[in-house]
C-alpha cells in the first residue's frame, strides 16, 4: 500500500529566518536615517508630532508667531497653528496614558494573571512571559546605560530643558538613571510581551503587535522619546523577547503553537 502525503496548508511562504532578516534590515535602515546628521530627521519627526498632537501643556503658538527669534531654527510649519490648535493630545489624553500603562509592572502582572486563567500552560505560560520581559529588559537597560541619551524634554547638563535636541552622554546610565531615552523601556516591554503572547497564542499576533506599536507611539506623543528610541526598544523587545520565550519554553516542555496546518498522510 502506497502512502500519499497530503498538505492542507497554504502555498509556501518565506521562512521565518528570511522574514526576520528583512525586518532587521528595515530597522537598521530606519535607525541610520533617523540618527544621521546629528539625528536631524529624528528631531524633526519628534517636533512634527508635537506640533500636530500638542504639548502636555498647551503650547503658545501665538507667542511663537509674534516672536520668531525665540525659535530661530524652527521650520515654517512650527510657526503655523496646527489642526485642533494643539489640543489633539488633550482631547485623547486618557487613551495615550492607558496605552503607556501597558508597559508598567501593574499591567504586566495583570496580563500574567490572564495567561494563568486562559492559557493551558498555566504557570509555565507565566514563566515564559516573565523570561521574555526580563531578558529583553536586561538588554534594553544595558544599552540605555551605555548610550546615555537625554530625553527630548529631559534636563540638559547646563540645567536647561531639552527641546528635542540630540544629546548623548556615553555611560551616563551607570551614574544616574534620570532622563535616559535610548532605547525606550516601554516599547521594549510591550514588544517582549507581544513576543511571548505570540508564542503562546499565534492567532492573536496582529492584535498583540498593534497594541505594542500603539504603546510605543504613545511615548512619542507624550514627548518622552524620539522615534529612534521606540524603534530600538521595540526591536530589542521582539527579538530578544522571542528568543528568551523559546529558551524558557524548551526547558519547560511547552511546544510553540503554530498556525500552519500539519501535513497529513493517507493511504493511496
Amino acid at each position: 500500500m502506497q502512502t500519499v502525503t497530503v498538505s492542507t496548508g497554504k502555498p509556501h511562504r518565506a521562512s521565518p529566518l528570511k522574514k526576520n532578516l528583512i525586518i532587521l534590515g528595515i530597522v537598521v535602515l530606519a535607525e541610520i536615517l533617523l540618527l544621521s546628521f546629528n539625528a536631524r530627521l529624528d528631531t524633526t519627526a519628534w517636533r512634527a508630532t508635537r506640533w500636530l498632537m500638542g504639548d502636555q501643556q498647551p503650547y503658545n503658538w501665538k507667542a511663537v508667531r509674534l516672536n520668531p527669534k525665540t525659535h530661530p531654527n524652527a521650520p515654517w510649519w512650527r510657526t503655523v497653528t496646527p489642526p485642533f490648535h494643539s489640543q489633539l493630545y488633550h482631547h485623547t489624553e486618557s487613551t495615550w496614558r492607558a496605552l503607556r500603562d501597558v508597559g508598567v509592572p501593574a499591567e504586566v502582572i495583570f496580563i500574567c494573571l490572564l495567561v494563568w486563567v486562559y492559557d493551558p500552560a498555566r504557570w509555565k505560560g507565566i514563566a515564559i512571559m516573565l523570561s521574555s520581559i526580563l531578558g529583553a529588559g536586561a538588554v534594553s537597560e544595558a544599552f540605555k546605560s551605555v548610550c546615555g541619551r537625554v530625553r527630548p524634554i529631559g534636563t540638559l547638563p547646563n540645567g536647561h530643558l531639552n527641546d528635542g535636541l540630540n544629546v548623548w552622554h556615553w555611560f551616563r546610565g551607570f551614574h544616574t538613571q534620570v532622563d535616559l531615552s535610548f532605547p525606550s523601556g516601554h516599547a521594549c516591554v510591550a514588544f517582549a510581551m507581544a513576543a511571548a503572547l505570540t508564542y503562546l497564542s499565534p492567532k492573536g499576533r496582529r492584535l498583540f503587535l498593534l497594541v505594542a506599536w500603539l504603546t510605543s507611539f504613545s511615548r512619542v506623543v507624550m514627548q518622552a522619546h524620539f522615534y529612534s528610541d521606540i524603534i530600538a526598544g521595540g526591536t530589542i523587545g521582539w527579538f530578544c523577547g522571542f528568543g528568551c520565550a523559546i529558551w524558557m519554553a524548551e526547558r519547560l516542555g511547552v511546544p510553540q503553537r503554530t498556525l500552519v496546518p500539519e501535513v497529513q498522510t493517507s493511504p493511496a
